[in-house]
């Protein structure tokens, strides 16, 4: 060992003199880090010759010296070198550095702004057919490619690359693009979404909980389409004047969107982009599969996307070529999405709209099982830091929050009007929103998204049904589901459950209280947020035997937002509604208008086309009210999807300027508002900081002045007379106007669980 390194610097000296002059530099580096003044001799005599070639005059370029002169004395180096550190360091690192000089091709290639992502891709193939041991490289070396690597797949921004290069590795990067499909010289990256999914796992799998609470923690296999093929898809059917929509009215935008989506379906697909598509397929099998955005600006510290661009499933089921085209029409349906009203309207609210944007997309397996005719998981939801909804006082923010359904997890992250979530919090377990036997049932789960592979399409079906005819195949459905028996609900005794004789509630009793799953939620929140150094919004699935990770990103939280105090010598008579139960922090001062759908105006409407309607105008009164001074008021479920007899369809554009967002429930209608808490909707409005209240006007101890909005004059046949023939549904009040100059005050108190809006003098 003593003489091995003298060995090959004489090897180097006879055959790769170049690379020795290098290494000879570096141990000099080295050795004078090391502390040997010594070293200092070693350059005098270039110095020496340096100070005669200048003759006194400091403005005149030096001569130049030969370059054998210039160059530092080999021996002499690795004397110097003998004398500081052992033989095995040396050898050591002449390895090292010989290593490093093998991968400059791929440091090179990094630094080079041309390169593509075709490139880039051939240099981790040539890497790994190297089998070189990453940790052998010098430490700076290490985190320059993963720092060049993150900054070419994903992005620029600093705080994303300090969380992962400590985590990454180059052939993390390597195992990637082999399930890359991009344009020919593609320059794009993966986008917000993919790069928050590679991010997180990569902490788990670092993270010493990987060997224990979270051992069975995947990602579902997953290819990536590079966001620059939307430009070239654009291009290739010279479609460039799509462009100008994000220019247009939002109505116009929103009248147009249809047709866009439809041209971008018949238009041709470059062959290049097919071609990589149909390997896709090939790896990732038959199964059904998710196609999801991962637009270069989603998932970003305060502008998510939440549910701005399209995710769309596919049953998968056919031909190869039927398979291709399906998938075809998905992914340009996803790049069409780019010019939706709502990201449109959501870009133009944060300044984004004239920041480049562009699309990836990510193409996943879903996760679940065959069961029958069906395919799904056994259950999915969403898991959150911060709880912005705390149903017990004994719940903290930082307890987190979990929405839970079974099979597919839309129903955990869309708004419906004709189902619920679970919600369970992490830190606080023991706790349930629902305690009664009544609430439990009528708030449960009854509908399940799955795929139907006999029909080859995304369905819904009844829970009662589905578990009628394949609740036995479904893994882990005595964890998911209790009895209701004598006016009670119950954990199931015995092994089987009789579906076609027992009453079934879903509950999730047993996954919460008989299972590691909160504890493994918890861990993972933690875990994410302290290593990102933000709260996190997750998305997850089971299927009976791994917990899959299927997204990460930043979570939409109000900050330190203070609890409102609640005035007590407010005279009646200028109290316009209170409300308990299910109330957040927060104060909106000084709101001069007010929008209100009557409910029984709403419930008398016959039509569907007219309830529509009643959402455009929504929309309309919202981009015309000022901003953040007028309250929102309506029956049941605001953003309604499905059976919008039970709440106003409308989206996040519809009512992006408004301050409060408040849902009242009747008892003698349907109207019920829901705790979409963790869904798209309600980040929405977190992130754009509109609170939201329900109005309980028929309990006890809430007080609603319903002819406040009935009696003044309806501002809505002046501001919009198109919608005229909606004055009886649709109120709009000038508060000042109504009441000789006060204004509506709002004040919402946590802590207390107590809201009050009343009319106070301007602030």
């Amino acid at each position: 060992m003593s003489e091995q390194w003298r060995v090959i610097v004489e090897f180097l000296q006879r055959t790769d003199p170049a690379l020795l002059e290098w290494i000879t530099r570096k141990m000099f580096n080295h050795v004078r880090w090391k502390g040997a003044e010594e070293a200092a001799a070693l350059l005098s005599p270039v110095a020496r010759v340096t100070e005669e070639l200048r003759n006194g005059e400091e403005n005149r370029p030096l001569g130049r010296l030969n370059h054998e002169d210039a160059q530092l004395p080999t021996d002499a180096v690795f004397e110097l070198a003998s004398r500081y550190m052992s033989n095995e360091e040396i050898l050591g690192h002449i390895e090292m550095w010989t290593t490093q000089d093998k991968v400059a091709f791929l440091v090179h290639l990094l630094e080079d702004q041309g390169s593509s992502l075709g490139d880039i891709t051939q240099a981790l193939e040539r890497f790994h057919s190297l089998a070189l041991d990453e940790s052998a490289l010098p430490f700076s070396v290490q985190t320059m490619i993963r720092v060049a690597l993150l900054r070419r797949f994903f992005t620029d921004q600093i705080d994303y690359i300090n969380s992962a290069r400590s985590v990454t590795t180059v052939r993390d990067f390597y195992q990637l693009s082999r399930s890359l499909v991009a344009p020919p010289r593609s320059h794009g990256r993966l986008g917000g979404k993919s790069a928050g999914l590679f991010l997180a796992h990569r902490v788990v799998e670092n993270s010493p909980e990987f060997q224990g609470i979270l051992s069975d923690l995947r990602v579902p296999p997953t290819w990536y389409l590079a966001s620059d093929s939307v430009l070239t898809f654009i291009r290739h059917n010279h479609l460039e004047d799509i462009y100008d929509q994000k220019y247009l009215d939002t109505d116009q935008i929103r009248q147009q969107y249809p047709h866009v989506i439809q041209v971008f379906k018949s238009s041709e697909f470059p062959p290049e982009l097919r071609k990589g598509l149909g390997a896709a397929l090939d790896d990732l099998g038959e199964g059904p599969l998710i196609v999801r955005s991962s637009s270069l600006l989603e998932d970003r510290t305060g502008a998510v996307f939440s549910g701005k661009y399209k995710s769309l499933f596919l049953a998968n089921q056919g031909t190869k070529k039927e398979r291709l085209q399906a998938l075809q029409d998905a992914v340009v349906e996803v790049f069409a999405s780019i010019f939706g009203p709502d990201p449109l309207a959501y870009r133009a609210e944060r300044n984004l709209l004239d920041v480049h944007e562009e699309m990836g997309v990510m193409i996943q397996k879903v996760v679940g099982r065959c069961i029958g005719r069906y395919f799904l998981p056994s259950y999915s939801g969403v898991a959150l830091s911060y709880n912005e909804f705390r149903w017990s006082p004994r719940i903290r923010r930082e307890d987190g929050l979990v929405r839970l359904v079974m099979g597919l997890g839309t129903r955990a992250v869309d708004r419906l009007t004709d189902d619920y979530s679970v919600l369970l919090s992490p830190g606080q377990p023991g706790l349930r929103v629902n305690q009664a036997t009544d609430a439990v049932v009528r708030y449960s789960p009854r509908f399940v998204d799955l795929i139907d592979l006999e029909r080859n399409e995304f369905a819904t079906v009844p829970v009662e049904e589905f578990l009628r005819e394949c609740g036995s195949e479904l893994p882990e459905v005595r964890k998911l589901v209790s009895i209701l028996e004598d006016g009670q609900v119950r954990r199931p005794r015995g092994l089987a459950i009789d579906f076609e004789r027992e009453e079934t509630v879903v509950t999730f009793e047993g996954l919460a209280s008989e299972s590691p799953f909160l504890g493994k939620v918890a861990t993972l929140l933690e875990m994410l947020k302290s290593h990102l150094g933000m709260p996190v919004d997750l998305e997850f699935a089971s299927d009976g035997e791994h917990f899959y990770l299927l997204q990460c990103r930043p979570q939409s939280f109000s900050g330190a937002t203070a609890p409102a105090p609640i005035p007590r010598d407010v005279p009646d008579e200028r109290v316009v509604f209170t409300a308990r139960g299910n109330v957040s922090n927060g104060h909106a001062p000084d709101l001069t208008h007010a929008v209100y759908v009557v409910p029984d105006g709403y419930a008398a409407l016959t039509d569907r086309t007219t309830m529509l309607e009643v959402g455009r105008a929504v929309g309309r009164l919202n981009k015309i009210l000022p901003r953040r001074k007028f309250i929102l008021i309506g029956p049941g479920r605001w953003g309604s999807r499905g059976d919008i007899r039970l709440g106003v369809s409308i989206t996040y554009a519809d009512i992006s300027n408004t301050a409060i967002l408040a849902e009242v429930a009747r008892r003698k209608g349907s109207y019920v508002p829901d705790l979409s808490f963790g869904t798209h909707f309600f980040q929405d409005l977190v992130e754009s900081q509109i609170r939201y209240l329900p109005l309980y006007p028929d309990e006890p101890g809430n007080y609603f002045r319903d002819e406040f909005f009935t009696t003044p004059k309806n501002l809505l046949p002046e501001l919009l007379p198109e919608f005229g023939y909606l004055a009886d549904t649709i109120r709009v009040v000038d508060v000042r106007g109504a009441t000789g100059g006060r204004t509506l005050q709002v004040a919402m108190n946590g802590e207390l669980d107590e809201a009050m809006g009343y009319l106070g003098e301007p602030e």
